[in-house]
C-alpha cells in the first residue's frame, strides 16, 4: 500500500513566521499613528501660540497708527498672559530700533503658560515710538 496521506494545514514554523511578520506590520502602523498624533498636537500648539503673537502685533500696530486713544497708550506692556482656546499662553514682546528714522522691529514670542519654551514667534517692522 502506498501512503497517500496529504499534508494539510501549516507547520508551526510557518505560523510563527506569519505571526512575526504581522506583529512587525502592526507595530509599525501603531508607531506611525502615534507619531502623526504627536505632530498634530505640536502643530495645534504652534498655531495658537502664533495666534497670540499675531494679536499682540496687531495691538502694537493699532498704537502705531494712532487708533488707540492717548489715555490707553500708557498701558502697553512687554509681557503677559492671554487666554486662547481655553488655555493660558504667555507672551513676550521686544522692540528694537531698525535702519531708518522712527522704524522699529517688534517681535513677539509666545508659548503655553505652563511650558518652558516659546513655540510661536512673529515679527513686524513699524514706524512709531518704539515703546
Amino acid at each position: 500500500m502506498k501512503n497517500t496521506r496529504k499534508a494539510r494545514g501549516f507547520t508551526l514554523i510557518e505560523v510563527a513566521v506569519a505571526l512575526a511578520i504581522l506583529s512587525w506590520v502592526l507595530s509599525s502602523a501603531l508607531f506611525l499613528v502615534h507619531q502623526y498624533s504627536d505632530e498634530r498636537l505640536k502643530l495645534r500648539e504652534r498655531f495658537f501660540a502664533t495666534q497670540v503673537s499675531w494679536n499682540r502685533l496687531l495691538e502694537r500696530y493699532q498704537y502705531a497708527q494712532g487708533w488707540v486713544p492717548q489715555s490707553e497708550r500708557t498701558a502697553k506692556t512687554s509681557k503677559g498672559i492671554d487666554k486662547q482656546a481655553g488655555q493660558n499662553w504667555r507672551w513676550q514682546l521686544t522692540s528694537e530700533a531698525a535702519m531708518g528714522q522712527d522704524l522699529f522691529r517688534y517681535e513677539v514670542k509666545s508659548g503655553r503658560a505652563d511650558g518652558e519654551q516659546f513655540t510661536g514667534t512673529l515679527a513686524i517692522y513699524l514706524v512709531g515710538d518704539g515703546q
